[in-house]
């Protein structure tokens, strides 16, 4: 992958990288860092962008999706965005985490910010965070903005000088107290609920639930997609308090999904109302879980079309077929027919669709895993997952993020009736090599258990593959 260089450049990212970073932290450093929504506002008005906030403004001067669930939010993010793409607005998409440069969690109609403008953006940032008065304060350290509020404020900040016409915000956790959670949207999506983040979130769905249903205001269409009864009564009944029209995946609004012949699937959207639209299309995407994020997406836009923003089927079909997400069941063909397939699945839900999919997908097929996961998920149970459709498994780690799990100490999670093989090599790039040198001809190649993972196998995967 090409890496920008320049000292401009390579200074505006040590800024960013020095500062607090929750992406960084485990669980017990985490919790001492205090999540609030003070400085974000502090700093959006320094900066001038004080139109975002939802107390400076009854309504956003442009359309605004806020998008937030445990999984499932980055690909409708996508989705919503893409949409919007093919309905002729120019959108910005924040996303986050990244797979190999910062600027991709910033997008204008699918493009990636520049290193250039991202080098002009953080200085302008820079000089706004130096002359806010914690900074200088070395007792205040913790009161200065994170890394997340920082990329947070350079994503609207791109979007107001790109002139965009819609924003599509991803939260990047929990949904009460994320940095996305000042601003004032049209749309609020929760996509799903599960255990994940309990160290900061809560110990069960229903308290995971509120805090993800925090993003919800008074009176702003809610789209839910959540499935489970509990989270999803907390989720409706937060949007029932503010009085919010709320549409519900299974009652308001519907889908049904099929494997498409070769690769992807077939979607059958059905909207809320009688009648409700009608969407049949192919979705590049693998999986009965990505038509399901396709449902919401499409009703996200719905809902938005509500509110008097021209968007058309077509354009809804067009924005779906025309989808790339890289790291999401992303397949490559390398050689003597071996497929590989990297996910960034990293928790029981996100894994559990992954092996729905290579079940359905490859049940004949020899499967090897190369696994690395973060401390603060759930290894045992996605090994107990992989192992069910795995013949063989390499743990290994990531380097760039010190939350990962030695691979040694991965191998008593294992099931101890699994009869499959496994070998513990620590360097990513290298088990991948050994897994492509032992498996067999028409085999597969599996990479998952953290983002962090597959932003460090997935280049050695693409030049590798035909």
């Amino acid at each position: 992958m090409h890496t920008p260089s320049g000292d401009a450049y390579q200074r505006a990212l040590s800024f960013l990288h020095g500062q607090i970073n929750y992406e960084k932290m485990s669980g017990s450093n985490a919790n001492r860092y205090r999540f609030r929504l003070q400085r974000m506002n502090e700093l959006l008005s320094d900066l001038g962008l004080a139109h975002f906030l939802h107390s400076c403004n009854p309504s956003p001067p442009v359309p605004l999706i806020h998008i937030a669930g445990t999984k499932g939010k980055g690909s409708v993010a996508a989705m919503v965005s893409e949409i919007l793409t093919a309905s002729g607005f120019r959108t910005g998409l924040y996303t986050s985490p990244h797979l190999h440069r910062l600027e991709e969690r910033f997008k204008v109609d699918g493009q990636p910010c520049s290193s250039e403008d991202l080098t002009t953006l953080v200085a302008e940032l820079r000089r706004v965070v130096e002359n806010q008065p914690s900074s200088t304060d070395s007792h205040s350290q913790s009161d200065n903005p994170s890394f997340f509020e920082l990329t947070t404020a350079l994503a609207l900040l791109h979007f107001q000088r790109s002139n965009c016409q819609a924003i599509v915000l991803e939260v990047g956790l929990g949904g009460r107290l994320d940095s996305t959670n000042v601003c004032s949207p049209s749309i609020s999506v929760v996509t799903s609920i599960g255990l994940d983040h309990q160290h900061v979130l809560g110990n069960n769905l229903v308290e995971i639930a509120a805090e993800k249903a925090g993003i919800i205001k008074n009176g702003v269409p809610v789209v839910s997609g959540v499935i489970d009864r509990g989270a999803q009564a907390v989720v409706e009944s937060t949007a029932r308090a503010n009085h919010c029209e709320f549409w519900q995946l299974g009652r308001d609004f519907r889908f049904e999904s099929a494997q498409d012949a070769h690769w992807g699937s077939r979607l059958s959207y059905t909207g809320p109302g009688k009648p409700g639209l009608q969407i049949d299309t192919v979705l590049p995407l693998e999986g009965e879980h990505q038509c399901r994020n396709a449902a919401i997406a499409l009703a996200a836009i719905q809902a938005l079309e509500k509110q008097g923003i021209p968007l058309s089927p077509e354009a809804m079909v067009d924005g779906l077929t025309g989808l790339t997400c890289p790291g999401r069941v992303e397949r490559f063909l390398l050689a003597d027919n071996v497929l590989a397939v990297v996910d960034v699945a990293h928790n029981e839900d996100s894994v559990a669709a992954l092996c729905d999919c290579l079940r359905s997908r490859f049940s004949d097929r020899h499967i090897t895993v190369v696994f690395g996961t973060s401390v603060d998920k759930s290894a045992q149970v996605m090994l107990r997952q992989l192992t069910a459709i795995g013949d063989e498994i390499l743990l290994t780690r990531f380097h760039g993020n010190p939350r990962f799990v030695e691979p040694d100490d991965l191998l008593p999670m294992l099931p101890k009736d699994w009869s499959g093989n496994v070998e513990v090599i620590a360097e990513p790039v290298a088990a991948c090599e050994t897994a492509l040198e032992k498996i067999p001809a028409d085999g597969v190649l599996v990479v998952c258990g953290s983002f962090f993972l597959a932003a460090e196998t997935r280049p050695w995967i693409v030049s590798k593959s035909k």
